[in-house]
């Protein structure tokens, strides 16, 4: 099936009919062009099939000359490519977040036989202390709670994902707290069960988006007072005044004075054009104020001149006379983790040097791929030119370990040694994948056997980055109860990761598709180019490169040395910033000590 001439081997599974499994995954590509919140299904549907498909490889070295070993299924791959072209005709829109505009959260999930889950804490607001299907048919207008019976009975009769319909709640005071926002808009859309078999309805506010950057907006450009900004919120929710005034405790007459003053600053003539207003200002204006890309956290930014036309950014963190350090940035986060480095960074007197790579945030970008290590080395040599830098330790944070040995080959004795924290290793087996979570594992099968798949599923990954979904996307990555899971639970944490996201698809899929490429194969040729001290620091329960596959790759050679913390898993860096940080400082400074 496979040779050394690395001829092509391919896992046909299309030959005969069309089966259950590939036609509920053809559904799923599709579903997720339309509803990027839906991700996470179309991901479980795809680590299925990619998973029985790889297998089907038996136990193949993962090694360059059997790159041209491929899974292949025309049927699926036409479907991947045709939801591939609606992703690009529809394009990407302006990124969301969670609150401010885009796919609302799920206030409520019904499940077929009547049972009813709170999701969100505003339901209570709508439905009452506890929410049923009986209070929720009191919140709503007559007609709405006739056309939701409708509704309910074809889904209890027929359960299908792709429904859709959109209710009014009931003017007025509702439910046994009298304080439910009266004449909002909800939907209600039916979706595969995210966590089991079967199928939900997930019900969501219909409403405009109220981010934080909005008061601010509405303040100091229309002189809104704190009073009358509350009154415009309030109205986003629905209803008239006299709802409002019931939900509030505030009196008619002060709503109707303050309303009048609204429209006058506004210079709008009614609650019609206000909304408008309020809508055109959560699409165009900033987002959430606190959102923001992860390259633009660091105290001063410079851009260099690499001579051929490109000009690389490059962040500068820590003492202006410390320790130079090379930072290489990962795949999936970017430069997130340089938040929590800046008392790490004076402790330890290192001056952290963090070049953009080509593709990620405002970087130029590049459409090479396997040439990739290679221009980074260059750049890096470029950066410690225009820097005046003469050596440097250089440091590769998970992706970016692959990063810091090409630089290490270009830069010979220049280079102080490298530290690699939670870095990858060189992959040999596919007992290496076998070992990630589910969702890693569906990435890095796709990205090394199945590369053809592999833009669609980016692109989609993208749209629910893009979305206000991120935060879904990156806790699916991390198995709960585990200290990754823990650790992006820290609200800063978690805002950091998700703002890098934001960072490396901030130009498409390209950065990704080619870091993913570099990462899924066997790249120790290059290791081999270099012959600094390496020290790599690991987290024990790291699940995606596995303490194992870390340890066999340090026993390799004596220049290897490998300090893993047992409490951490592949957040370690975000965990223990200072701990890191000192390891690396004193490494650095004994081979300092060492000489040239």
């Amino acid at each position: 099936m496979m040779d050394d001439q690395g001829e092509q081997a391919r896992v046909g599974s299309a030959a005969q009919g069309l089966d259950a499994d590939r036609a509920r995954l053809i559904g799923s590509i599709y579903d997720v062009v339309l509803r990027p919140e839906s991700f996470d299904d179309f991901m479980e549907d795809w680590s299925a099939y990619v998973d029985r498909a790889a297998r089907q490889l038996g136990e193949p070295r993962v090694t360059e000359g059997q790159a041209a070993v491929t899974l292949d299924d025309p049927l699926i791959e036409v479907h991947f490519r045709r939801a591939m072209a609606l992703f690009e005709r529809m394009g990407r829109g302006e990124a969301e977040d969670g609150d401010t505009t885009g796919s609302t959260p799920v206030l409520l999930r019904l499940r077929r036989g009547g049972s009813v889950q709170v999701l969100a804490a505003q339901a209570l607001d709508y439905f009452g202390a506890t929410p049923s299907w009986c209070s929720i048919r009191e919140a709503l207008d007559p007609d709405s709670a006739l056309r939701l019976d409708g509704f309910l009975a074809a889904f209890e009769r027929a359960p299908a994902s792709g429904r859709f319909v959109v209710l009014s709640l009931a003017e007025g005071a509702q439910g046994p707290d009298g304080n439910l926002p009266g004449g909002g808009l909800v939907s209600v859309t039916t979706a595969r069960d995210p966590s089991g078999d079967g199928f939900v309805a997930d019900m969501r506010a219909l409403a405009i988006g109220w981010g934080p950057a909005l008061p601010a907006i509405l303040a100091e450009s229309f002189r809104l007072t704190p009073r009358e900004t509350d009154l415009v919120r309030e109205l986003t929710l629905g209803g008239d005044l006299q709802t409002i005034a019931g939900r509030s405790g505030r009196s008619m007459n002060t709503l109707k004075a303050q309303l009048k003053s609204v429209f006058a600053k506004t210079r709008t003539g009614s609650q019609m054009e206000l909304m408008r207003l309020v809508a055109v200002l959560v699409l165009h204006g900033p987002g959430n104020e606190g959102q923001s890309d992860a390259g633009q956290q660091s105290p001063l930014e410079t851009r260099v001149d690499l001579g051929d036309g490109r000009v690389m950014p490059v962040h500068l963190f820590g003492p202006e006379d410390g320790l130079p350090v090379i930072f290489l940035h990962g795949m999936l986060e970017g430069l997130g983790v340089t938040r929590r480095l800046g008392p790490g960074l004076a402790a330890t007197g290192i001056r952290l040097i963090a070049p953009v790579r080509p593709n990620f945030g405002p970087a130029p970008a590049d459409p090479r791929i396997r040439e990739a290590p290679e221009q980074v080395a260059r750049d890096v040599c470029g950066v410690l030119k225009a820097l005046g830098i003469e050596r440097a330790l250089l440091m590769g944070h998970m992706a970016g370990a692959v990063y810091a040995y090409a630089a290490a080959a270009r830069m010979g004795s220049r280079a102080l040694g490298i530290v690699n924290v939670a870095g990858c290793v060189p992959v040999r087996s596919v007992e290496q994948f076998a070992a990630m979570t589910a969702r890693q594992r569906a990435v890095a099968y796709t990205a090394r056997f199945a590369p053809a798949f592999l833009p669609a599923i980016l692109r989609a990954g993208i749209a629910q980055i893009d979305s206000a979904d991120a935060d879904r996307f990156m806790t699916s990555l991390y198995t709960p109860g585990s200290p990754d899971r823990a650790m992006i639970e820290d609200r800063d944490v978690g805002a950091a990761i998700i703002d890098g996201y934001r960072f490396t698809v901030a130009q498409g899929l390209q950065a990704f598709r080619t870091d993913a490429w570099h990462v899924t194969r066997d790249w120790s040729a290059l290791v081999a180019q270099s012959s600094c001290p390496v020290l790599l620091i690991h987290g024990s329960r790291d699940s995606v490169i596995t303490p194992d596959s870390v340890r066999a790759f340090a026993a390799q050679s004596a220049r290897f040395s490998l300090v893993e913390d047992p409490e951490q898993g592949q957040l370690v860096f975000y965990a223990r910033p200072e701990s890191v940080l000192g390891r690396a400082a004193r490494f650095a400074r004994a081979q300092l000590a060492a000489g040239p």
